[in-house]
This record gives C-alpha cells, sequence and structure tokens, in this order.
C-alpha cells in the first residue's frame, strides 16, 4: 500500500500531469466546464489536490454537467485539503466566512483558512480575507489593516481588491470617511485590470462625477466596454441611462430595449424585470408583449428578484400577457409576503376589500393594511384610513382613521402625493369634533414614536 502511494506521489508530479491540470486551468478559464471536468477528473482520482478542488468547485456551481451538491462540494473540498492543495485553502475560508453547503457561519474558522492561504502567497484569500474584517465577522475593523489588506492584494493583481477599496471609499464605513479622491483612484486601477467589475464601477464614477467632473458620454463609452468585457450590469445600467435619460442624452425607449435586451442574454436578472417592464407599459414606442413580460417576470422572480414576483402578480391582476387570474396573483402576493415585501401585504389587503376572485373580507383587508402600515407602508396607511372611516366597516374608528391619515402622510415621500394624502385627511376631519381630531393627532404621534 506504502509503495502504491509513494508511486501515485511521482506520478502526479510529472511533467504530463502538470500540463494536464494547467489545461485544465485554462479550461475552466475559458469556460469550457465540460472539458475541465474531463481534463480534472482523472488527475483528482489520481491523487492531485488542486484536481480536487477544481472538481469541487464544478460540484458547487453545477457546472460542466457535474449536479450542484452541497455534499459532494464539500467532500471534494476536504479530499483537496488532505490532499495538501493550497487552492482549496481560499474556498474553504469561504464556505464558513458565507455559511456555504449547509455549513454554520464560522468567521474564526474563515480566518485560519484565509491566513493558511495568505500563508501560500494567495492574493484571493488576502482580499476575503480583509472583506471579512471589513464585515466586522471578527470585531470592529481595523481600517488600517483592512485597507493595506486589500492594497497587498491589490499588488498580487487581484481585481476585486481595487473595486473593494474604491467601494469603501465611495459610500464610507463606520469609522472610515468617504474620500471621492481615492475612490476614483482605485476604481481607475480597477478598470486598468480589464474586468468587467472594474470596468463598469470605474463607468459609474465617472457618470456622477466622485472624483472629477460628470462625463456621461465617456461613462456611456465605459459602460459599453464593461459590457464587452461580459458585465450584463453594464448592458442594464445603459438601458436605464437610455430609458429614463439624461443631460445630453435624451430618453430612447427603443435603444433603452435593446441594451435590456442584450442584458437578458447574458442572464443579468435586472434587465430581465426592466424589459418587462416596458413590455407592459402600453407605451407604443416598445410594443407591448404581455405574454413575453410573464416570461421575463417569472425567470427574474425565480432567481429570486421580489419586485419581478410583484410586477407579475399585478399581470395576473389586470390580465396582461392572458387572462385574469386572481387566485396567482394572491399565491404571489402571499408568497412576497412571507418575504416580508410590505407592497404585497398592502396589495393583499386591497383584494380583501374589493373581494376579487373570493367574498369580501373587509376585516382581514384592515389588518393586512395595518400590518403593511406599521412597516412603513403609506399608502397602506391611506387605505387603513378610509377603511375604519366607513360607516359601514363593521369596526369603524373615525378617529383611528383619521389618526392613519395623518400617517400616511408623514411616511410618503413624494411631495405631490403627500399633499393628496393632506386633503384626504381634511376631508376625513370633516364634521368630527374638536376633541376627536385632537385625538386622532395624539394617536397618530404615537403610532409615529420609534420602537
Amino acid at each position: 500500500m506504502r509503495a502504491f502511494a509513494l508511486c501515485l506521489g511521482l506520478l502526479v508530479t510529472t511533467p504530463a500531469f502538470a500540463q494536464a491540470m494547467a489545461d485544465a486551468r485554462a479550461a475552466w478559464h475559458a469556460g469550457d466546464y465540460t472539458l475541465a471536468g474531463e481534463l480534472a477528473l482523472p488527475l483528482a482520482e489520481a491523487g492531485d489536490g488542486d484536481a480536487m478542488n477544481l472538481i469541487a468547485n464544478l460540484y458547487q456551481d453545477g457546472l460542466g454537467g457535474y449536479p450542484q451538491d452541497d455534499a459532494l462540494t464539500l467532500e471534494w473540498f476536504n479530499r483537496a485539503l488532505e490532499a495538501g492543495s493550497e487552492a482549496v485553502l481560499n474556498n474553504l475560508g469561504r464556505v464558513h466566512h458565507f455559511g456555504w453547503h449547509g455549513q454554520p457561519i464560522n468567521p474564526e474558522l474563515a480566518e485560519e483558512f484565509y491566513l493558511r492561504g495568505i500563508e501560500t502567497g494567495s492574493a484571493i484569500a488576502m482580499n476575503n480575507y480583509a472583506l471579512l474584517l471589513q464585515q466586522g465577522g471578527l470585531g470592529a475593523p481595523d481600517w488600517d489593516q483592512v485597507t493595506d489588506l486589500y492594497e497587498q492584494a491589490h499588488a498580487l493583481d487581484e481585481p476585486n481588491a481595487a473595486v473593494n477599496l474604491s467601494v469603501i471609499y465611495l459610500d464610507g464605513e463606520d469609522g472610515l470617511s468617504a474620500d471621492p479622491g481615492l475612490a476614483r483612484l482605485w476604481a481607475e486601477r480597477a478598470y486598468e485590470l480589464g474586468t468587467h467589475e472594474g470596468i463598469r464601477l470605474y463607468a459609474y464614477l465617472v457618470e456622477l462625477g466622485v472624483g472629477g467632473t460628470p462625463d456621461l458620454n465617456a461613462a456611456i463609452a465605459l459602460y459599453e466596454e464593461a459590457y464587452a468585457a461580459g458585465s450584463g450590469s453594464a448592458a442594464n445600467d445603459l438601458g436605464t441611462i437610455y430609458w429614463q435619460g439624461a443631460a445630453g442624452v435624451p430618453s430612447d425607449l427603443a435603444q433603452a430595449a435593446v441594451w435590456y435586451e442584450r442584458g437578458v442574454a447574458i442572464d443579468h436578472i435586472w434587465s430581465h424585470v426592466n424589459l418587462a417592464d416596458l413590455l407592459s407599459d402600453g407605451e407604443t414606442t416598445v410594443p407591448d408583449d404581455g405574454v413575453r413580460a410573464r416570461d421575463l417576470y417569472s425567470r427574474a422572480y425565480l432567481f429570486g428578484n421580489d419586485e419581478a414576483g410583484l410586477q407579475l402578480a399585478y399581470l395576473y391582476w389586470d390580465g396582461i400577457g392572458g387572462p385574469v387570474d386572481y387566485v396567482q396573483a394572491l399565491f404571489l402576493f402571499q408568497d412576497l409576503r412571507a418575504a416580508g415585501n410590505v407592497a404585497a401585504i398592502n396589495d393583499m389587503g386591497v383584494m380583501f376589500e374589493q373581494g376579487l376572485g373570493f367574498p369580501a373580507d373587509t376585516v382581514s383587508a384592515a389588518e393586512l393594511y395595518q400590518e403593511a402600515a406599521e412597516q412603513g407602508h403609506a399608502l397602506a396607511a391611506q387605505n387603513l384610513a378610509f377603511l375604519l372611516s366607513d360607516p359601514a366597516f363593521e369596526n369603524t374608528d373615525a378617529v383611528e382613521g383619521l389618526a392613519w391619515c395623518y400617517v400616511s402622510a408623514e411616511l410618503e415621500t413624494d411631495p405631490d402625493t403627500v399633499e393628496t394624502y393632506r386633503a384626504a385627511c381634511v376631508q376625513l376631519a370633516e364634521g368630527m369634533t374638536t376633541e376627536d381630531k385632537d385625538a386622532a393627532i395624539a394617536r397618530a404621534r404615537i403610532i409615529l414614536q420609534p420602537t
């Protein structure tokens, strides 16, 4: 048995094995995951730790014909660790950093693997360790340590490090002030490395004029460059610029649709949502296609985009792209409610109040409106106000209704809508005694008090 193991060790260090592993890595980086797996599997079975790590990554992401499988991912990562792979150290750090593959989040264990990776010279482990510290996983961040680690990783050509530094200085952190000049500097360095994330970030700062003068035309050229490098987010950014229009760039919905289509083609989720919006908005520049809009929203919702689920429910509600289906709309609202979407809770209240697809239930409607209003949804507070103020409502309460009307005006952020809500409050207060009006104001203050 020992003789076999010794021969195996000699075998995996031969030039042929080394070249096969190099070819597997090249296939991985080229996006040919099937070939990468075909080349790596014999090496992994022969005991090569780096090949085992590659196989684990195929199971992790479900690539190259390998099913996504948490158990097999962990098995191959651990086998790679036992075989002495240095590349797996960062991967195991991420497993415990983010709680992947059914493992609990364990910052201390993540730190252990990242530090071991850093000892081998891994720039990506250095970057990810800095991120762990930045996120406070090991206590209040030491910003000198965090920025120094990112800078060291950048010096080793880790492309994410410059992006992370730019974002830190762009937004600032608790204990670290925003610095537009440094944000721009690190974005430029990220751009120079040529990754689509770095190019897109630099485009964003150029568009906004962070650390310099805004230049929308230059930003558009940079977004196009980022898209050419593979960024679906950049395609979506361009679609939004052309949809909304800006100084020197008039609104062009047809051009917006072109860019959203390009984002959809490379599976960018918000491009799905925004294109579906254009295909269901009733505007004729981009002809509506409700059937496709439903499909785009459905696909985006499957990938966890709540806005897509909300808009899909509205298409079922209004019968756009197919027949009216209140049952399906309610199902989506209930699903979104469980995820904490307050707009969906309000919309459920509307369905219950109006009896859409089932008998009206105003008591349940009021409960739903209040649930959403208590979470800061202004329209829900307004809806609750009118329902409580309706003499036909079995739990009518004019004072409580007026109080929620005042609350709705305080929660609303759009100035025109605020005025509309205030006018509604005046309407609801007509005929009420001064004592009741004062009681409503006092109640509104209690509702608005922070908990």
